[in-house]
């Protein structure tokens, strides 16, 4: 992958973490302020990804005050981790090894709540 794709995939997770991390909708403009306090970013590139995550249907826009929008994530930070889970897996030829493979790597508490949501 080249440089410029690992960083765009950072800073598309740096986005979704800043609206997960928000309570309510935010502008672009809020959330260039978020994540890039030293001024490091340009608006139009936060712009760019917002509507990249839009179209891949992880971002919700609003309409703002005046022509501003909002933006809020399309799912929660668990829902989105689960998708991404159940994408992984079922590319996998071998589910069941995936499963044992993935449980093998996780603590007790993990394993606990893993087995705790199984169950119900």
């Amino acid at each position: 992958m080249t440089k410029r794709g690992r960083q765009q995939g950072e800073l598309e997770q740096l986005i979704l973490d800043a609206l997960w991390d928000s309570t309510s909708a935010v502008s672009s403009q809020q959330l260039l302020e978020r994540i890039s306090p030293d001024g490091e970013l340009a608006l139009t590139t936060v712009l760019t990804v917002l509507s990249r995550l839009t179209d891949k249907g992880l971002v919700t826009r609003e309409a703002g005050q005046g022509r501003s929008l909002l933006f809020s994530p399309a799912q929660s930070r668990e829902q989105h981790t689960a998708d991404l889970m159940l994408k992984l897996v079922s590319g996998a030829t071998n589910p069941a090894l995936a499963f044992s493979h993935f449980a093998s790597g996780l603590s007790e508490a993990d394993l606990a709540a893993l087995r705790k949501s199984l169950d119900r």
